[in-house]
């Protein structure tokens, strides 16, 4: 079955197509994007390419440390008002 391609996409390398895919495409672009992945066998580097995105999104330690230093300020200058 053929499968229509973005002329756009079909002209960009490997590189330049995982690259695209890194940032968060939508609609018709992500479509495309997907088609060129399937037809040049990127899955795998698709895949890494995902990890990398969702591993650098994460909050560090300190991020929820500060949190949790804010939860017990709140405690413990409210939590008499509601024992």
């Amino acid at each position: 079955m053929s499968v229509l391609r973005s002329r756009k996409y079909v002209r960009l390398s490997d590189a330049e197509i995982l690259r695209l895919y890194k940032d968060p495409p939508s609609g018709e672009g992500l479509h495309f994007l997907q088609v060129e992945i399937e037809e040049r066998n990127l899955a795998a580097e698709a895949d890494t390419v995902l990890k990398e995105v969702r591993k650098g999104a994460r909050h560090s330690l300190l991020y929820y440390l500060f949190y949790a230093l804010m939860f017990g300020f709140f405690v413990l200058r409210f939590g008499k008002d509601f024992i």
